[in-house]
């Protein structure tokens, strides 16, 4: 009987370390995958895509949650958003009507918008002024030759540079990349270590100029009206008298549409094909649309008389003379003289819903712009968006704790 009751407990033991086992497993397993999945879906803005499209791939390694966004402009952004068409929205500019109460904008994109160019035959960086920009976004300068365009490269120019340090980041292999990145002071303002003082004397070709434009309803179209308006106040009020738009042709002081130079597209990846697929042509659209095409980029006039480069210290620089807002939007000043400011700098916003959706896509959706917020801009620099920080950054992480 002793020896029947010893076998029994041993059998007894053996099962329990089995399920002691088993139930460490399963800890282990929990430890490392979320304790659900879960899918979000947004649409808006193109500005930020190409952060998105890098990012969410890291988002969905790091978490296990899946990031569908869809683009298709800030106007079907706001429109998705109004009519509660996924857990989140994207929008370079804000509601300017019918803004649903509900609404929090988190600024955690920040980035320049490019005036890309395909001219083959020129082989260094063009340099534009906020009126000429305006002349050839309106019509009124057809050719690049024209004296006006001849005027800007023909002259000195002084252009900041901005110290940089190495940082190192995982790739979506997991393995550590080192990038370069700007240096940022104990403000987190853009550190500049000097200037670049130069005679140029660009010939531009006789070719006929190109416009392309986006032709649908877009938040990068209204902060690039914006900018026309903004910075040739005052003198050169004529040449933009207009207001900002979202719809490219309802804010140029000419009837663009009539004009067999001006060719619409919907979207910033489609403007830049349009740029690389005919020569002589001209655009505007974020710098990695640019990139990704190889086309030129120009350097462009700010309100300190400098030709700043479109790059994310630049865009840093200017977006600090800008005013935060209390819903977290930012109102920018395109006629404060900034040193070494990117004047086509913007903010665009994350919107997302103070409440309404569940609690837990409200934490996810927390959660991701908090990743983007944090994590990608320093992962991607080459997109060409700044890594946010000072007053700013703070802003976007109190707007993100609105999304209850």
């Amino acid at each position: 009987m002793a020896h029947t009751l010893d076998l029994q407990g041993g059998k007894m033991r053996s099962r329990n370390k089995l399920v002691v086992a088993v139930i460490a497993a399963s800890a282990l397993f929990a430890s490392s995958t979320p304790a659900f999945a879960d899918t979000l879906d947004g649409s808006g803005a193109t500005f930020a895509q190409p952060l998105i499209d890098a990012c969410k791939v890291d988002f969905n390694k790091d978490t296990g949650h899946t990031i569908n966004y869809t683009g298709g402009g800030s106007g079907t952004g706001r429109t998705n958003f109004t009519n509660g068409i996924g857990a989140f929205a994207g929008s370079d500019t804000p509601f300017t009507s019918n803004e649903p109460a509900n609404t929090v904008y988190a600024p955690i994109y920040a980035a320049p918008v490019a005036v890309m160019y395909n001219l083959p035959t020129v082989k260094e960086s063009i340099y534009l002024s906020p009126a000429t920009i305006a002349k050839i976004f309106s019509g009124y300068i057809t050719n690049w030759d024209d004296k006006a365009i001849a005027a800007d490269n023909e002259k000195r120019v002084k252009t900041a540079i901005f110290k940089t340090v190495k940082k190192t980041v995982k790739d979506k292999n997991g393995k550590s990349v080192t990038k370069t990145v700007p240096a940022v002071d104990k403000k987190g303002a853009p550190i500049i270590s000097g200037y670049e003082d130069k005679v140029v004397n660009i010939d531009l070709p006789k070719q006929p100029i190109t416009v392309w434009y986006r032709s649908e309803s877009s938040g990068t179209s209204g902060v690039f009206t914006a900018f026309l308006q903004g910075a040739n106040a005052g003198a050169n009020a004529s040449l933009w008298p207009r207001a900002s738009n979202n719809v490219f042709g309802n804010a140029t002081p000419t009837g663009i549409y009539t004009f067999f130079n001006f060719q619409g597209a919907s979207g910033s990846a489609a403007v830049a094909a349009g740029v690389a697929g005919t020569v002589g042509s001209i655009g505007y659209g974020e710098l990695s649309f640019a990139t990704d095409n190889k086309l030129g980029v120009a350097l462009v006039q700010n309100a300190a008389g400098e030709y700043a480069k479109a790059d994310a210290a630049g865009t840093s620089t200017f977006l600090g003379g800008g005013t935060i807002n209390a819903n977290g939007t930012v109102t920018l000043d395109y006629k404060k003289s900034i040193p070494g400011a990117y004047p086509l700098g913007t903010t665009s916003y994350a919107l997302g819903y103070s409440s309404g959706k569940s609690p837990a896509t409200q934490t996810l959706v927390r959660e991701w712009f908090t990743y983007v917020l944090d994590k990608c801009p320093g992962k991607y620099p080459e997109k060409g968006f700044a890594q946010l920080t000072g007053p700013l950054y703070d802003k976007a992480k109190a707007q993100i704790a609105l999304i209850k």
